[in-house]
């Protein structure tokens, strides 16, 4: 079953790192990549086909579609929509595994003319900082 799983995960992989060049100067790291994705965190998850009809079914949720997560060692690292009402533990998990806190970002703050910034520019852009305990 392990073999299975690990040529699923080489297929999204594939897919992740084509789409990923093709509309970003983003680069995933397998690594992280692989991270996230064993905390149940995809990379480029999408959680509602709807933005409106996800945040009317869950008005109380602290949600962030199209959220970037960087960390200051190697910038950013993962991008997709988050629920951090449902999500954090995922998170907090991932923070400890690395050793460092994941900085989560709008969308805006690091895509297109923002990818590149110096770390300073995400942390003070940061809506929230999942530190590992």
């Amino acid at each position: 079953m392990k073999k299975k799983k690990a040529k699923i995960d080489e297929n999204v992989w594939q897919v992740i790192k084509l789409t990923s060049s093709v509309k970003s100067e983003f680069e995933p790291q397998r690594s992280y990549f692989n991270i996230f994705d064993r905390h149940g965190l995809m990379m480029g998850r999408m959680i509602s086909g709807s933005k409106s009809l996800y945040r009317e079914k869950y008005p109380d949720h602290e949600v962030y579609f199209n959220a970037n997560i960087v960390i200051e060692s190697a910038g950013k690292v993962w991008y997709g929509d988050i629920d951090l009402t449902l999500d954090t533990p995922k998170l907090q998990e991932v923070a400890n595994v690395l050793g460092e806190p994941l900085y989560v970002l709008y969308e805006m703050d690091a895509r297109f003319e923002n990818e590149n910034k110096p770390f300073e520019f995400y942390k003070n852009k940061a809506r929230t900082i999942i530190k590992p305990k």
